[in-house]
């Protein structure tokens, strides 16, 4: 008995280039390399050195992520998590589909992580009050950028998620998700932000 072959059709690719503006200010709060040392120290049963003074510039610094360069970033992976998030199957875009259809492309990487540059002034220094362990308050000081921009290119399967349904979900995710810290998704109201209605996207058809 003859039968025919299965013919698969090759994935559409393409890229896609856009720019975010924030709509709320950034938090950010990056593991400080010290604090993670004294973590595995912990866990491991050794006796974790005293802690040293603390010095809220160094402690602001130590929060704020940047590039081998010097710049101001954010987590690529951060800003995926948000637009996965903000999918939902009752909005016709399933988390799953968003996830095999839409990956970064990012110039930049810090520690093996991917990284997305972000124009913007040097950030003020913000001093809040905590809750940490049972009860127990500490200060924190952390980065705070007012306003930011980034570019952001995107590789997507064209024949699974259209560009219309990409630019409504990252404005869902700038809207209601969020990056950084006291974001949406965490109870907060920074780190929102939605593409950039005056600049233009671009998109390049890849073979």
């Amino acid at each position: 008995m003859n039968m025919e072959s299965i013919k698969l059709k090759p994935i559409k690719k393409q890229l896609v280039t856009l720019k975010i503006k924030s709509t709320s200010p950034l938090i950010q709060h990056a593991w400080d390399v010290k604090a993670k040392e004294m973590m595995l120290e912990k866990m491991q049963g050794r006796k974790t050195k005293d802690r040293p003074i603390r010095v809220p510039l160094d402690d602001m610094n130590a929060a704020t992520y940047r590039l081998n360069d010097g710049g101001y970033c954010i987590p690529g992976m951060a800003f995926k998590s948000a637009i996965i998030t903000a999918a939902h199957k009752d909005l016709g875009v399933d988390k799953v589909l968003v996830r095999k259809a839409l990956f970064l492309r990012c110039p930049e990487k810090v520690n093996g992580a991917p990284m997305i540059p972000i124009q913007c002034d040097p950030p003020i220094m913000r001093e809040d009050c905590v809750r940490v362990g049972m009860g127990s308050t500490d200060l924190r000081y952390r980065p705070q950028f007012d306003a930011w921009t980034a570019e952001v290119t995107l590789e997507i399967d064209a024949e699974l998620l259209q560009i219309s349904d990409l630019i409504t979900l990252i404005n869902r995710a700038g809207f209601g998700v969020g990056v950084g810290e006291w974001r949406p998704e965490k109870d907060g109201e920074f780190g929102r932000f939605e593409v950039d209605p005056d600049s233009q996207i671009q998109v390049v058809d890849l073979l």
